[in-house]
């Protein structure tokens, strides 16, 4: 990507995103789109195919842009927790989603985000279940986690493996937390597409399980090993993600 296009997303105001994912005529629209389908609609497809379809989209702007997906309607019908449909609630579930950061440092970062009491607690079970498959699958993959309150056993740990057995210990009254990759060129696409395969099979483990269908994630990760003809990639380490500030050439 030309360093003038990193320039203006770097510079970019509200007005600025929001023009630059509704015109098709704004230099930075097939930019941001492009990226968006590689690194979170094209991984995943790898599972479905009409993902697009079957689940919703939705963009947020404020500081930064976020674009992300998140089941339809039909998944709420039945939850007890926020309705993003009808109270526009961030607390959606479960998210796959690119994020767009001017003031952060890695500038970039896709993921998957759980949100929910009946999501956290499918995590959970996946967890314990499937560890050792995805103890290796974290290995290569390398997400880096947050919650949304500070808890000192899960921050000050050496090992994802640790990080999840302490967190997955505790009770999280916010019921969230985020599996993220952050980067800063838009030529890591491809990398940050191969660890948003995992998180898109994450994805719809999670989803299966909250629907009370049969544990998937075995099926899932067929799929994801044939894709990858058997060997899932070592992803480089992600970029730390801290805000910065950005200059200006204003006088």
């Amino acid at each position: 990507m030309d360093t003038r296009y990193y320039q203006i997303l770097r510079q970019s105001s509200q007005e600025d995103f929001y023009n630059a994912i509704n015109d098709p005529e704004d230099e930075l629209y097939d930019i941001i789109w492009d990226l968006f389908e590689t690194t979170v609609i094209e991984a995943a497809e790898i599972f479905d195919v009409d993902f697009r379809d079957r689940n919703q989209f939705r963009y947020s702007i404020g500081s930064g842009m976020t674009l992300e997906f998140f089941p339809d309607a039909a998944y709420f019908e039945r939850r007890i927790e926020p309705n993003p449909y009808s109270d526009d609630s961030d607390a959606a579930g479960i998210h796959l989603k690119l994020s767009i950061s001017p003031h952060k440092s890695c500038l970039f970062s896709v993921g998957l985000q759980i949100w929910g009491a009946s999501e956290r607690q499918a995590l959970k079970k996946l967890w314990r279940k499937h560890r050792k498959v995805l103890v290796d699958l974290f290995r290569r993959s390398k997400p880096m986690i947050s919650t949304r309150t500070p808890y000192p056993s899960v921050q000050h740990t050496e090992t994802v493996e640790e990080m999840l057995d302490n967190y997955f210990s505790l009770r999280d009254p916010e019921n969230f937390i985020a599996l993220s990759y952050s980067f800063a060129q838009a030529d890591e696409a491809e990398t940050a597409q191969n660890f948003m395969a995992v998180m898109a099979m994450l994805y719809h483990s999670v989803k299966d399980s909250c629907q009370n269908r049969e544990d998937m994630l075995e099926y899932w990760l067929a799929q994801l090993k044939d894709f990858y003809s058997g060997h899932f990639p070592e992803l480089p380490a992600s970029l730390p993600c801290v805000e910065i500030t950005i200059g200006s050439d204003a006088e």
